[in-house]
């Protein structure tokens, strides 16, 4: 993959349990060196990742990593972020999620894993 690149990462696991969220931020800081534009899709816990507010006793906080990477975006290469509204309203955080972060479904997700060039599920 090389500039001008478009990358769907699909998440389902939360912020917490394993080293996924932290796989996922570490590729998508890779990806974002590269100029890849970068899609993520969060779904099932993984919507816990963009939930503000964290505040772990052992880790890092997700979350400001995960808007860290969402800010950056703001420039080209973009990155956007979409948590599935499903998910978010059965865990409670469809109101909390962090900045950059929409609320959208499944078929938002069909759009990208089109439009992009590689899609990749951690989970």
């Amino acid at each position: 993959m090389t500039e001008g690149k478009q990358l769907t990462i699909v998440s389902v696991r939360g912020p917490y349990g394993d080293e996924a969220p932290f796989t996922l931020l570490r590729l998508a800081h890779a990806a974002k060196e590269k100029g890849i534009t970068l899609n993520f899709f969060n779904y099932l816990d993984s919507t816990l990742i963009g939930n503000k507010g964290q505040v772990p006793k052992e880790y890092p906080a997700v979350e400001k990593l995960f808007a860290d990477v969402l800010k950056k975006g703001l420039k080209k290469p973009k990155a956007d972020a979409i948590a599935c509204i499903k998910c978010t309203d059965s865990r409670g955080v469809t109101d909390t999620q962090t900045e950059g972060v929409v609320i959208g479904g499944l078929y938002d997700l069909a759009e990208w894993i089109a439009e992009s060039d590689k899609t990749i599920l951690l989970g």
